[in-house]
This record gives structure tokens, sequence and C-alpha cells, in this order.
């Protein structure tokens, strides 16, 4: 028979516990005596007792007139060792979270950003954003911390209309919903049309979190080839949604990612009719159309006569990521939209729309696009120069009007996978062509960002050039050296 574990064993066991999961790090205050007896509901005599034992096992010290503090584990150095950020699969592993893991051991540099959509933090207002956030707490609580149901903040949706100007959209404050980021929008959008087993046709190339997502909610995909100067190819799709049941269609129009093109006027119409005329609805992530280099270009949505156009989009490519403020046009699908946020989280944090409505509002959205589309030109520009500069003869590089994406075609029948093997253990993360599609596809292609741009990252674009070299020339096995980037 068991013996009854004592409780202040219990109390003991549990403080070891989060001091061997990392919850507790050294040099951390224990709470008081009186606090742990109230949060634990046993006696002072028990904590201290189990205080006393921690103490004996060297978990933890005693600082007179200040309390107990947790003591080095050299003994879970070892254990809990972080997560070697470069031993990820990114078959296996999403990019997202090696991109994480890089974060967690405190090595998200320049080099790194070259895989995701992340604009440097130095195009982040972030001192007039700090200072909202400030004023919202101080002088607005209970509007900032309270609940703020779907659809969302009144206000933001009026600015969010009256930005909607800019690219053709006619949209009353009603129309919109926010939601926490594109990515949830997308999600909403899904869930309102399709079931498990539903049929989604996509645009190939495609970002590679769709790809998770639509797997995730068990739909099956067809991918559409796709061109680097105009998209899809309608007549592909016609045959597609003449021999297929199709219940949805996936495209990023404008500033395309992976591929950076924008779709012309003609072909978005086109295709709007199109899905139209079979009842089939379009999912449209418009989050890099603000991203342009020249004049704004119209999403599919101004074309759609019906309500089958559901329109997703975020301000965490213009004004910073962390603000986590997106939002949707679902059309005639509003009140299904609505009730299915409403269920998932029931509010998006009211004080960052507090926030994000006052940007607007204040003109602050405008003068901070037009520095941050002047700068990112610049940079696109930069990257595609230093591609081409340092990767072999042969390497073909795409030229967007817009968006963060370059996407790369390396010449020879090299395979980015390997280079990619290759870059990680120097410290350079970008994203595998592989990772963009379902059958195993780009196998010579990759996508590079062009969120960040400096020294350190055009030396980041030269050693690929290197590795690449190598491997044309056979030198699979040299050993790849720390790329330095002091």
């Amino acid at each position: 028979m068991r013996a009854k574990i004592t409780r202040y064993e219990q109390v003991s066991r549990r403080i070891r516990h989060l001091i061997e999961n990392g919850a507790l790090k050294e040099g951390d205050r224990l709470p008081s005596l009186r606090q742990m007896s109230e949060e634990m509901q046993v006696s002072i005599n028990t904590v201290k007792e189990a205080y006393w034992r921690l103490e004996n096992q060297y978990h933890i010290t005693a600082v007179p007139q200040s309390g107990y503090y947790v003591r080095k584990q050299p003994q879970l150095s070892q254990a809990h060792a972080p997560v070697d950020p470069t031993q990820l699969d990114p078959q296996e592993i999403s990019l997202c979270q090696i991109f994480g893991a890089f974060q967690d051991v405190g090595k998200s540099t320049p080099e790194i950003r070259l895989a995701v959509a992340h604009m440097d933090p130095d195009f982040w207002p972030a001192k007039k954003l700090s200072r909202y956030f400030q004023e919202a707490a101080l002088y607005q609580p209970e509007e900032a911390f309270t609940y703020l149901i779907a659809p969302g903040s009144r206000e933001l949706r009026e600015q969010i209309a009256q930005q909607g100007l800019s690219c053709g959209l006619d949209i009353s404050p009603d129309d919109i919903v926010i939601t926490n980021g594109c990515q949830e929008a997308i999600f909403l959008a899904l869930m309102t049309i399709c079931e498990p087993g539903d049929t989604v046709v996509m645009e190939s190339p495609i970002y590679f979190s769709l790809i998770d997502l639509l797997r995730q909610l068990k739909l099956k995909i067809i991918e559409i080839p796709t061109s680097d100067d105009d998209g899809i190819s309608l007549e592909t799709l016609r045959f597609v949604l003449d021999n297929h049941t199709v219940k949805a269609m996936f495209s990023i129009p404008n500033f395309n990612n992976p591929m950076g093109f924008t779709m012309p006027s003609w072909k978005k119409k086109k295709l709007v009719n199109l899905l139209a005329r079979r009842g089939v609805p379009l999912i449209e992530d418009d989050i890099y159309g603000d991203l342009c280099f020249g004049p704004r270009p119209e999403p599919c949505k101004v074309y759609d006569a019906k309500g089958e156009v559901l329109l997703c989009s975020s301000f965490s490519k213009t004004i910073a990521p962390g603000l986590r403020v997106g939002w949707m046009l679902p059309g005639k699908y509003a009140d299904q939209v609505n009730r299915l946020k409403t269920l998932i989280n029931i509010s998006n944090s009211p004080i960052n729309q507090m926030v994000a409505a006052r940007f607007l509002k204040e003109g602050g959205y405008r003068k901070h696009m037009r520095r941050v589309r002047q700068q990112l030109q610049v940079q696109v520009e930069a990257l595609r120069a230093s591609v081409l500069k340092y990767f072999p003869s042969g390497t073909k590089v795409t030229r967007p009007d817009g968006g963060l994406f370059v996407w790369i075609e390396l010449p020879d029948g090299l395979d980015a996978d390997l280079l990619y093997r290759k870059a990680v253990q120097a410290g350079i993360l970008f994203a595998p062509g592989t990772l963009f599609s379902i059958h195993n596809r780009y196998h010579h292609h990759l996508r590079l960002s062009s969120g960040t741009w400096n020294e350190r990252v055009e030396k980041a674009i030269a050693h690929l050039g290197r590795l690449c070299a190598r491997m044309r020339n056979g030198r699979t096995d040299d050993r790849v050296s720390r790329l330095a980037v002091g």
C-alpha cells in the first residue's frame, strides 16, 4: 500500500516542478509563507516545512529579511537546454515556429528575418503607439479593458471604411468585422463557407501557412498554375470548376505571397465574374495591398456584386505585427462570421483597436505609409541587386511593384532544400520553395523577405551566393562556417 503524500510534500513537489520546468528561474523570489499558504490552502507551518525541505535539497535559499529565492540548478542546465532551431525541419515544423525558436534563443537577427514577412522594427511607429496606449489606459480605462463584441470598434471600422477610398472600395462600417490579424479573418472565412472534405482551389505557389490551415481543417486542395507576372491561369481554373465541386477559392492578387505579382484589373474582374457564375465564393487576402510602390491596386472585392468575395486584411504588415488588428469584409456571410467570431474568442483586445483607430484618424497612417513605401521600394531593389550580384549566373529574380518578397529560381537545378540546410547552420533563415505547394514542387526556388535591409543582410545574401557556387561545383560536403556578422 502506497504511503499517503503529506501536505508539505505536495507543496514542495509543486514548487520543484515549476523550478525543473523553467517556470521559476534562478533568482526568482518565491511567494511569502502567508501568500503560499493562502494560495494552496494549507497552514503556514506546512509551507515552512516544504520550504525547509526545498532548501535542504538546494532548490531554494533563504535570504534574511527578504524571503526565499530559487538557487542555480546546474544539474538541470543540460536537460532543459533550449531547442536548437538549426536542427528543425521546415517540412515538419512550421517555418514560423522555427523563427520563434530563433527568437527563444535570442538570435532573431536580420539574417533570420529573411524568412518571414517581418518589417524592420525601425518601421514601427513605436513612440506614437506607446503614447496612445498610455493615454487610453489612463483616460479611458473602461473602454480599454472591457469586452468589445464582434464586429468590433465602431470608430476603427469607420476609419477602415474611409481608407477603402484609396483602393476603390465603397464600404460602410457595418460591412466590416474586426479580427485578430489577417490569419483569423481567413480562418473565419474558411470555417463559415467550408466543411471537412470540401475542395478549395488556390494559386500555386501559395503562402505556406494557408496550406497548413487548409490541412488542419481537413479540406482538399487543388493548385492552379500561376505565372509570376499576372497570376493565376483562368483557363485552368475554368476547367477545374467545370470538372470538380469546388466550395471556395483563395487568392492573394495584390503583391502575391510568395511570387510578388499583382493581378491586372481585367483579370481580377474576369476572376470574380467566373466564380460568381458558378456560385463559388472567393476568399481574398489583401494584406500587402497598401505596400505599393506606385498607385494602390484595387482588390478583387471592388468587382463583387453578389457579396461572394470575402476580403481579409490587417495592419500587421503596415503598422506593427504585435498590434494584431485585422479586419474582413465578409459580404453576405456577415451574420455567420460575427456569430463564429464571438463563439471562438468573444472579442479582440479593445485597447489595440482604440490605438489603431486613433493612429488612422489623426493622419498618422498616411504619413507613415508614405515613408514605409519609399523605404521598402529601396530595400526590394537592394535585395534584388544583391541576389543578382552574388548568386550564380542564370539565377532569376522577380521584380514586384510592392509587398515584401522576391521569388528566386536557382540555376542548373540547384536544390533550395539543400541550400536551406546549409544556410541555417550559418544562422541564415529563408523560405525554401517546397513549402509553398502540397505537391513537392519548387525545389529550385526560394522566397526572401525585404522587410529588413542593412550590411548584415547583404553579407547573408553574399554567403548564400557562395553556398550556391559550392553546390554548383559539387562541393556539397564543405563544412559551413558560421557567418561573420560583426
